[in-house]
């Protein structure tokens, strides 16, 4: 028994949801830390500087990543690669130099962050290449592990440098510490070394991979960050803030299940492909990770909209209680745009790159007509435009996989089946025990309260998994 319940623990997809939630866990620390040290404006400064920086990695870690994954003559195409990722980091550096020079270079604090961020983008390219071979080779643990081990150097770096007087070169340092710390770790788990080999074949066929993908990371891109932007040209700065800090607890609820969920379904599909099976094999696939996302996605959904204003007092303020709007809609959002969270791996691996494209485009521009429609009228109204496109983008997807992998409506709505039951759950006993959050002040009753929908969904998911009407993904 102790053996068979520590094999489900070194699950890769149990592995990727710890590291993730252990790694939330650090970036929480890591600001609450900060937040003692640092005033708001130092702190919104390295934030928006650090955004920059990560929109660069975002290009560095999609489209080549996935076509490393796809490759099907690996040993003949990694090179040239590694060489085109290079390539991508570069373009992003000198982007970010640009817009540093442009806030004043070194004479302001602005321009300051942007430029000591301007080598991330570079540095992370070899992390990227080794990374993407991890999963290739199906070593998602040490995939999943090697980030948390970054992040958790990051922290101890900001720490010392917090506590010896450092302001803002803390926080930058932080970040190297991650970045090199991931390029040491992943480089001494692949121990491949790259070599002076460019082909042209291979730029063309990583091509057609890659450009869908970063036309869709564009669209996310702005999904994340569009509503703060159109929000702050018609509202408040503390409307801005509200919407900002209802969406990090949304999305950090739910990225805790959908990174790893996405990179063990791209393992899995890519390998579908791969190796020729049909379509069968990738709808049985998505089926089971699907299954097991919402399972796990939906209930927490649930309870944090549902818990939204207690968890709002205790994680942030009282003062941030206006948040509380935006985490229940936009909690609400994510698990209706879970419908379209494995759009990307599902077509891109059938050849239909263009569709997955063309509806996540679709999405964003519903967002941004919406957004100009309503964010003027508050974060609330912005968080529903949200909602909207996320209906919209989840309808199109699920008819679009469904059409693409020939799969029935009915066996669809199986898929779904154990997750509705679960947040039936987990909504009955946020309603039975509504008493325990005013008892013995709001902290100790949302604790209560979160015990006893852990302990429920807890017991029925250990039913659905020993039954196998849930199963762990298989990278």
């Amino acid at each position: 028994m102790a053996r068979a319940m520590f094999a489900k623990l070194g699950e890769p997809y149990v592995v990727g949801v710890a590291s993730r939630i252990f790694g939330q866990v650090i970036a929480f620390v890591s600001v609450a830390v900060a937040s003692r040290y640092l005033d708001l404006e130092v702190f919104g400064t390295y934030a928006l500087a650090w955004a920059a920086a990560v929109i660069g990695n975002t290009f560095v870690f999609t489209g080549l990543y996935q076509a490393l994954l796809r490759s099907r003559d690996f040993e003949r195409e990694r090179d040239t690669l590694l060489w085109l990722l290079l390539t991508v980091g570069c373009a992003f550096a000198i982007v970010l130099v640009a817009f540093g020079l442009l806030s004043g270079g070194f004479a302001t604090a602005q321009g300051y962050a942007l430029l000591a961020f301007a080598p991330i983008p570079l540095l992370s390219a070899p992390a990227a290449w080794w990374e993407a071979q991890l999963v290739r080779a199906k070593r998602v643990r040490a995939a999943s592990l090697y980030v948390l081990v970054a992040e958790t150097a990051a922290l101890a770096v900001a720490i010392l440098m917090l506590t010896s007087g450092w302001q803002i070169e803390a926080l930058i340092a932080a970040r190297y510490a991650a970045v090199l710390a991931g390029v040491v770790l992943t480089g001494a788990l692949v121990r491949r070394l790259p070599r002076l080999a460019f082909r042209r074949d291979t730029v063309r066929t990583a091509r057609r991979t890659a450009l869908p993908l970063w036309g869709t990371s564009t669209v996310h891109l702005f999904t994340n960050y569009g509503a703060d932007i159109i929000l702050g040209a018609f509202s408040p700065a503390a409307m801005v803030g509200a919407y900002r800090g209802g969406a990090r607890i949304a999305i950090t609820a739910s990225n805790l299940v959908l990174q790893p969920l996405t990179m063990l379904s791209w393992s899995r599909f890519t390998d579908i492909e791969k190796s020729g099976e049909s379509l069968a094999a990738m709808r049985a696939s998505w089926a089971d990770n699907m299954a097991l996302g919402a399972a796990i996605l939906w209930p927490m959904n649930a309870a944090v909209a549902m818990l939204a204003p207690a968890l709002v007092v205790t994680i942030l303020d009282e003062t941030w209680l206006a948040a509380a709007g935006v985490v229940a809609i936009l909690s609400v959002s994510r698990a209706i745009g879970f419908g379209g969270a494995l759009l990307e791996p599902v077509m891109m691996t059938v050849g239909n790159g263009r569709l997955q494209f063309l509806i996540r485009l679709w999405g964003a521009g519903t967002l941004l007509i919406l957004l100009l429609a309503f964010a003027r009228f508050g974060a609330e109204p912005a968080a529903f435009a949200h909602l909207a496109s996320s209906v919209l983008v989840a309808t199109l997807s699920l008819v679009a996989i469904a059409r693409t992998l020939e799969m029935p409506v009915a066996y669809m709505a199986k898929a779904f089946a154990p997750g509705l039951a679960l947040t039936g759950v987990v909504l009955a006993v946020i309603l039975a025990s509504g008493t325990l959050i005013d008892g013995g002040g709001i902290a100790t009753g949302l604790a209560l309260k979160i015990g006893a929908i852990v302990l429920a969904w807890s017991g029925l998911m250990i039913v659905f998994l020993t039954r196998r009407i849930l199963v762990l993904p298989k990278p």
